[in-house]
């Protein structure tokens, strides 16, 4: 099976819940539910493959709106195509993966933390209100890393 083309999640203090899809052809597949569990899978073809991927594109924007941010949640792609019918997936365990924002006036912080192994994974995306405001970020908080001992690669 083909990886999904689109994987987003969602948690706040009473959802912990991930949205993904991908298109096959002129089909959207759907997974939804709790991160850590098998979810839900809705399939729907349409006339082309131009218009799966259209609504695929449809469907990624209302959930960006309702707050949904990039990340991974759902079950392994080996899990849910190895799992039969009434057979539930073996779950990605939701404690070792989370992603948290934080809004401060125009600045939006985005974090995504993991763990593989022994490895912490983070990645962050700070949003500025303009490109001036970033790349004044950017040098500050450099300077501020290379001050502590870090060095460039």
């Amino acid at each position: 099976m083909s990886e999904w083309h689109v994987s987003l999640i969602f948690q706040d203090d009473k959802s912990n819940k991930c949205w993904r899809a991908r298109c096959i052809g002129n089909s959207l597949e759907v997974n939804f539910g709790r991160i850590g569990t098998q979810g839900q899978s809705q399939a729907k073809r349409y006339e082309s493959s131009e218009d799966a991927a259209t609504e695929l594109q449809k469907q990624a924007k209302e959930k960006y709106k309702k707050g949904y941010i990039d990340g991974e949640g759902g079950p392994s792609d080996a899990a849910s195509s190895s799992a039969t019918a009434g057979e539930a997936a073996p779950a990605t365990p939701a404690a070792t993966q989370c992603a948290l924002t934080l809004t401060i006036g125009e600045r939006r912080l985005e974090l995504r933390l993991s763990v593989e192994g022994n490895a912490l994974h983070t990645h962050s995306v700070e949003h500025y209100p303009n490109s001036e405001a970033a790349e004044a970020a950017f040098a500050h908080i450099r300077a501020a890393l290379e001050a502590d001992g870090y060095r460039p690669q």
